[in-house]
């Protein structure tokens, strides 16, 4: 476990929070805050994943195939990338 995060935790988007493709980013919008936030590069493949129900080993795994990364650092760097998510209110750990 790290940032609080078990390996096997997945996640659910909550009803305030929208997420739009634009171009090549993925926008989300906090509608309770006002605040948007904007995903490109790994951080929109880890949101897609989540989209897709992956837990946090099988985002990781996905991120360490598609960009060359050890699957340590990979789970590592998704944990804390989520943890970041969860803690802005983006996303729900369950």
């Amino acid at each position: 476990m790290t940032g609080g995060i078990d390996n096997k935790a997945t996640f659910t988007v909550p009803p305030q929070v929208m997420s739009r493709l634009v171009g090549e980013e993925t926008v989300l919008l906090d509608l309770a805050s006002g605040m948007y936030f904007g995903l490109d590069g790994v951080g929109k493949r880890i949101w897609d994943s989540v989209s897709d129900g992956q837990n946090c080993e099988e985002i990781a795994a996905t991120i360490a195939s598609e960009y060359d990364v050890e699957p340590d650092q990979a789970l590592d760097d998704v944990i804390e990338f989520l943890g970041s998510l969860v803690d802005r209110g983006l996303l729900l750990a369950s």
